[in-house]
This record gives structure tokens, C-alpha cells and sequence, in this order.
């Protein structure tokens, strides 16, 4: 007789609870929907302004005519403009930090280059950290460097160059656009690896380096492939400096080839403030890959020697985190002390 009791018991406790964890399961059905339905409205309602695209060099080079390629293509499809913003100086950290600074609401965003990962190991008291303060949104393109020689340079190939740079310490030399940035890198790990002495001789812009290049004042430049279309008259185009040879110069050889594991490459991405929204991150994401997919977009940027290149914000934080690793390796070779 016991446990029918215990039966009857339990049934009667059972039916007592019924009513409220039927209600406790349809409050957290009305909590899971109302929030993704939340989410959903935030992204379909953004963007409702006009949002900022910072540059943080100035007007007229490779970053800013990337930038304004791919601000005029997401103002069609977002419906909102895009403005592009020159915020130039301190070598890009003015334009960056300002956005690490920046509310996370995605109405300020920067359109950065791929050095930024290298920074902690060049300045001191850097306004940001790029692993924390970013909010990774889409990788935009990649290109490699070229190597440009000034043609009294009596070699034709890098093995031939490195030769002769070994006999000259100290007295060979190469433009950069300052310290930290692509050609300074690019620039820094080839004479790690070269074995070299060469002096580095930094120029407000690639505009003046490329002309003391050709005036003789420097031996060689790693330059953007468009520096090198345009100056083929007056420079010898002696390698790229990705890992293999760039479909834009069949011909010419990867320094790779000479130098096994060399590879610096240039690229370009969009990052937000940290603290961004998913959703409208995704927006963006979603957005940019239909303006890199777009044809027009896609010859003007192969025609300036940018491959274009969208990525999901995974794998965009993963190269940020292995270039800053990377660039970590060739500061600790180089010697390279923040300042």
C-alpha cells in the first residue's frame, strides 16, 4: 500500500508544478526570440547615418585609393554614405587610436594596412593594442612588395645583389616610408636574411622615396607593384617579396627563391572599436564581401596590383594575431627596441 501512495503523492506534486514550468519554458522561448529578434532589427536598422571610414595617412596613396573604392561601392549597398577621412600622422597612430577610442556602434571604422601589427614593436606608448581594441570586420585585399633597384646598380638579380652588398657594409642603402611600415619591414628582414648592412633612409611618403630612388640618392626601394608600373622606365624591377612569384610579374622572381621563408606582403583591412556589435558586424562583413565580389571593384584594384580579398572576422583576427607574431621574430633579430 505504500507505493501507490507515494505514486498518488508524487502525480498530485507533478500536477502542482505543471502550470509553472510550462511558464518558466515559455518565458525562456519569448527571452530566446525576443532577443534574436532584437538582433535581427539592429541589423536590418543599421546603418541609419552616414558612417566614418578613417585613413590614417593622407589623400592620394595606395590606403586611400583602396578606401574610397570600397566606400563608394558599400554606400550603394548600404544605403548610407560612407566618408572617407584622411587622419594622417605619427606614422597612422593619430587615424588609429582615434578609432580604438571610438564608441563601437560601427558608425567609425578604419581602413587599416596590415603594419599595424608590427607597431607595439616600434613605438613605446602606442595608443591601442590591435589585438584587444579592434574589432576585426573583413580583410580587403593583399599584394605583394617589389623590389626596385636604380639602374647603376650593376646587378640583375637578387643573389647577384646580395653579393654585392656584402662587400659594401654599410655603404649600401634603401628608402622606406618609415619606420614600422611595409618597405621598413620588408626592408628590415632582408638584410637579416641577406646578411647585409645596409642603411635604412626613411621619406615622408612613397612619392619622395621613389624619386630619390631614381635621382640615385638610394640604392633600393620595396615599393606597391603599382610604384613599379609606373617607374618601369626609370627603376629595374629586380623580385616581389611574397612567398612565391605575384600572376602580376610572371617573369620576375620571388626573392624567396634566392632567400628561402622570405615573405612580407602588404594588406589592407576594415576594423571597428572593440565592442562592436555581432550583428552589425556581420552586416558589414556581408556587405564588404558583395563590394570586393563586384566586378568593377575588382578591376580597378587588380589594375593597381591589388589583389581584392574579403575574409570572414575569424579569419582576419587570426592573421592580425600570427602577423603580430611574426613581426615579434624579426624585431627580436633585428634588435628592433620600441621608442
Amino acid at each position: 500500500m505504500i507505493r501507490p501512495v507515494c505514486r498518488d503523492v508524487a502525480r498530485a506534486s507533478a500536477e502542482r508544478w505543471r502550470p509553472i514550468v510550462r511558464l518558466a519554458q515559455f518565458a525562456a522561448l519569448w527571452l530566446v526570440f525576443g532577443v534574436l529578434g532584437e538582433r535581427d532589427a539592429v541589423a536590418q536598422a543599421y546603418p541609419s547615418k552616414p558612417v566614418r571610414l578613417i585613413v590614417a595617412v593622407g589623400a592620394g596613396g595606395a590606403d586611400d585609393f583602396q578606401a574610397r573604392i570600397v566606400a563608394s561601392k558599400l554606400s550603394e549597398l548600404l544605403g548610407q554614405q560612407l566618408i572617407v577621412e584622411n587622419r594622417p600622422g605619427a606614422g597612422g597612430q593619430i587615424g588609429e587610436t582615434s578609432v580604438a577610442k571610438s564608441a563601437p556602434d560601427g558608425y567609425t571604422l578604419l581602413f587599416g594596412g596590415g603594419s599595424m601589427t608590427g607597431a607595439r614593436y616600434i613605438v613605446a606608448n602606442l595608443g591601442y593594442d590591435v589585438l584587444r581594441d579592434f574589432s576585426p570586420v573583413s580583410l580587403i585585399s593583399t599584394s605583394p612588395y617589389v623590389m626596385l633597384v636604380h639602374p647603376s646598380v650593376p646587378t640583375h638579380d637578387v643573389k647577384a645583389f646580395v653579393a654585392l652588398a656584402r662587400t659594401r657594409p654599410g655603404r649600401v642603402s634603401f628608402a622606406t616610408t618609415g619606420m614600422g611600415t611595409g618597405p621598413y619591414w620588408a626592408g628590415t628582414l632582408f638584410s637579416i636574411m641577406g646578411k647585409i648592412q645596409a642603411i635604412e633612409v626613411p621619406y615622408k611618403g612613397a612619392p619622395a622615396a621613389v624619386v630619390d630612388l631614381i635621382g640615385g640618392q638610394v640604392d633600393y626601394y620595396f615599393g606597391s607593384p603599382v610604384t613599379a608600373l609606373s617607374n618601369k622606365a626609370k627603376t629595374r624591377l629586380l623580385a616581389v617579396t611574397s612567398a612565391t612569384r605575384s600572376p602580376m610579374f610572371p617573369d620576375v622572381p620571388a626573392i624567396a627563391e634566392t632567400l628561402p621563408g622570405y615573405d612580407i606582403t602588404g594588406w589592407n583591412n576594415i576594423l571597428g572599436p572593440a565592442g562592436m556589435r555581432p550583428e552589425v558586424v556581420d552586416a558589414l562583413n556581408a556587405a564588404i564581401r558583395r563590394s570586393i565580389a563586384a566586378p568593377d571593384v575588382r578591376d580597378r584594384f587588380l589594375k593597381a596590383g591589388f589583389e581584392p580579398t574579403a575574409s570572414t572576422t575569424d579569419e582576419l583576427a587570426k592573421r592580425i594575431a600570427d602577423w603580430v607574431e611574426r613581426f615579434g621574430k624579426i624585431a627580436k633579430q633585428a634588435g628592433i627596441k620600441p621608442q
